[in-house]
């Protein structure tokens, strides 16, 4: 006969200010006194009886359709008697990704900041980029300068290894075209952890490589922007020793600090030394490789 009759339990409900709302349902259902001999009840028909509707999680609650079904707990031989089957649901806030299958479920996008410091050798005189130098154009030496960097964490289900490898590909290439509204070169793939996992979702097994993308922003960008300067420089072909005038005792002696280069290697007199960029890192298109966020 199966189930005989079931019996709806009081219900639970919390909350709290801020918090995660949480109910809870429970049933007692009561087999048929044949049942265990002849046609024992399976725990699919206990979850998907027509006045319990549970089939599937994510089912809305019949009070708050807001909270849907997160978990059920079926305990049989409740109160000791094996005519009887305790089936307690809980709910919960459900995502629509969690409602999806694995390799189904949108990339999980996450922001956070972090204190950087980098090595001082420019300055912005209003939208100019300028040597950081005194008044006699020399440079300070070990200066640095703090700069809050911004850490991105794409978590993201990937069916094979196959196209994970590109990911890994990119670990320390830099966007090659404007990325999450941010400039050139401003951002760097850190790096890219993966593993292979398993897990049951709507009663299959499903396996697929769990891969988290870890990028990092930086607004004055990973290219470097040094001084063109140094303690030698070219004439007529050959490299010569940078030199100052000695006034005090009328003699040419090598420089202790270099001085700055024209873009020929040259001496560089006159203003202030020239900024040479310069890339390190490789670059790649950030926009095919991760996406964007979508909401």
């Amino acid at each position: 006969m199966g189930i005989e009759k079931v019996t709806e339990l009081p219900r639970v409900f919390e909350n709290e200010l801020a918090g995660r709302p949480r109910a809870v349902r429970s049933w007692a259902i009561t087999l048929s006194s044949d049942t265990l001999q002849n046609n024992p009840t399976t725990h699919l028909a206990v979850l998907t009886h027509a006045d319990i509707a549970l089939s599937n999680y994510g089912t809305a609650h019949p009070e708050f359709s807001w909270l849907g079904a997160r978990k059920v707990t079926i305990t049989e031989r409740h109160d000791d008697s094996p005519y009887h089957i305790l089936l307690v649901a809980e709910y919960g806030v459900v995502s629509a990704n969690e409602l999806l299958s694995p390799l189904s479920r949108s990339p999980e996008w996450s922001f956070e900041s972090q204190p950087a410091q980098v090595a001082a050798l420019t300055y912005w005189d209003g939208a100019t980029r300028r040597p950081l130098t005194n008044a006699a154009g020399d440079y300070f030496e070990g200066l640095m300068a703090d700069e809050q960097m911004v850490r991105a964490r794409i978590k993201k289900n990937l069916a094979n290894f196959a196209a994970v490898t590109p990911l890994i590909a990119a670990t320390n290439k830099i966007n090659s075209d404007q990325y999450l509204g941010c400039a050139v070169n401003t951002w760097k793939c850190a790096g890219v952890n993966t593993e292979f996992t398993t897990e049951v979702y709507n009663n299959t097994t499903h396996s697929y490589w769990a891969t988290t993308i870890e990028l990092q922003f930086r607004q004055s960008g990973w290219n470097l922007y040094l001084p063109n300067v140094g303690w030698n420089y070219i004439d007529g072909g050959q490299k010569r020793r940078s030199m100052v005038f000695d006034f005090e005792n009328g003699e040419w002696v090598a420089s202790a600090n270099p001085v700055g280069l024209t873009l020929q290697g040259g001496l560089n007199l006159t203003g202030t030394p020239v900024i040479l960029e310069r890339r390190i890192n490789e670059e790649a298109s950030f926009v095919s490789l991760f996406g964007s966020p979508q909401n």
